[in-house]
């Protein structure tokens, strides 16, 4: 499905790059495919504002007034605001964090979501079942070596794979 949604999207860009329209003047994008694709796409459930945007912004795209996605410098192409802000968002990717479940901790039981005291919402990612009943909902949530995270149950000492999904 993503597959054939970013395939009609390509097409629409291929259409719109043909145009010779200026970004105010960019045709509607429904009016760029049948109404097969544009249903298969997805499309009709923006907004009329959306969908405008939508199609200036690919008219700005076919103009070349928008870039792709930003490439990362490497440290040495940096100055040093953009290292000192390279190094800030680092630290915060490593830094682990401290929370209490809420409500009470349970354990984990298949795709359990975790919902903790900081606002964060994080699920489990693992297989594994765990079952617990004293009091104590502590929990650290840590990125292992190959960049997952890991939730540790402070007072069981158990561990399970976790993904934030907030």
């Amino acid at each position: 499905m993503i597959l054939r949604v970013s395939s009609i999207l390509i097409f629409t860009l291929g259409l719109l790059m043909a145009s010779a329209a200026t970004a105010k003047d960019a045709p509607p994008v429904n009016s760029l495919m049948t109404p097969e694709d544009y249903t298969a796409s997805g499309l009709e459930k923006l907004s009329d504002a959306e969908r405008a945007h939508l199609s200036e912004w690919l008219e700005r795209y076919r103009q070349g007034a928008v870039i792709g996605p930003v490439v990362k410098k490497a440290p040495s192409e940096m100055n040093e605001q953009e290292k000192v802000q390279a190094e800030k968002e680092k630290q915060e990717k490593d830094k682990e964090i401290m929370a209490k479940v809420i409500p009470a901790f349970r354990g984990w039981s298949g795709k359990t979501v975790f919902r903790l005291d900081n606002g964060q919402t994080w699920q489990q990612r693992q297989a594994g079942r765990l079952r617990y009943s004293d009091g104590d909902s502590r929990v650290v949530i840590r990125r292992n070596i190959i960049g997952k995270y890991i939730m540790k149950h402070e007072d069981s000492g158990r561990a399970i794979g976790v993904e934030r999904i907030d």
